[in-house]
């Protein structure tokens, strides 16, 4: 009787309570990092101004010794400044930029170097002549900025003067 009894309790659970344990769930989050180049710098822009407006200096200024602005922060660009005999920012010629925002009101066509130049006030009092050479490069973008007061007349005076060097 022994034997049935171990037959039975062998095939009968006795009660016992089955558990399943599942594993943890874990969630890993994968660190990305993003590397962005620095741009190069552009060469210095190509032109020589050979007229300025009445009361700016030929002289070239470095740009290490200016006050940043709209025009001459933009990384990668190249610029060239020029001072009033007051010691004012009169005029900066950026290689690598167009201007930092859209025409706010009226403009001509002017033609430097062979290529369709815009040219016109801003509202802030600067005028600025805008030009590319070939769309999508960035160091064939050119800004040239006057810095108030500007007169006009000086602005198409200064454009005509300007010769093509190198690059």
């Amino acid at each position: 009787m022994v034997v049935i009894g171990l037959l039975a309790a062998g095939c009968t659970d006795g009660g016992a309570v089955s558990t399943t344990t599942e594993p943890p769930t874990t969630t890993t989050v994968a660190e990305t990092t993003t590397t962005v180049e620095r741009l190069a710098d552009c060469p210095a822009p190509p032109y020589d101004i050979t007229s300025f407006p009445s009361g700016v200096s030929s002289e070239q200024v470095p740009v290490a010794d200016l006050p940043f602005d709209d025009y001459t922060i933009v990384p990668g660009s190249s610029s060239e400044i020029w001072l009033a005999d007051d010691g004012s920012l009169a005029m900066a010629l950026v290689r690598g930029a167009l201007p930092p925002e859209q025409w706010p009101g009226e403009s001509q066509i002017v033609e430097i170097d062979g290529v369709d130049a815009r040219v016109g006030p801003f509202e802030t009092g600067e005028w600025v002549v805008a030009w590319f050479e070939e769309p999508g490069e960035r160091c064939d973008q050119y800004t040239l900025v006057f810095y108030p007061p500007v007169d006009p007349d000086e602005v198409r005076t200064t454009i005509e003067s300007m010769d093509r060097t190198a690059g």
